[in-house]
């Protein structure tokens, strides 16, 4: 679990991609499947990102993130941050 938690940024990119490509091979595509596929794209990027960051941030700083992931996604993606990493790992950083 520890490994995979590092990588649910990846697999949340790896979704939107899957959303963009289906509809595109069924040539049903339309504006709802593109901004969703993009939506998930980004926030698996930003939430890898803040995943693998390793600072653990003040107020303000994770008040940031919340705003940038969108609520949800920010509770998700920290959830899985604190599952990534322990204390010790995290006290090495900081």
């Amino acid at each position: 679990m520890k490994e995979f938690a590092k990588y649910i940024g990846v697999v949340v990119m790896l979704i939107g991609v899957v959303v963009l490509v289906i509809p595109f091979l069924m040539g049903t595509t339309n504006n709802t499947n593109l901004i969703i596929g993009l939506l998930l794209v980004v926030e698996g990027m930003l939430g890898y990102i803040f995943i693998n960051n390793m600072k653990k941030g003040s107020k303000l700083g994770n008040l940031i993130w919340a705003i940038i992931l969108l609520f949800i996604p920010y509770l998700l993606f920290s959830f899985f941050k604190k599952k990534a990493y322990s204390e010790e790992e995290m006290a090495l950083y900081n």
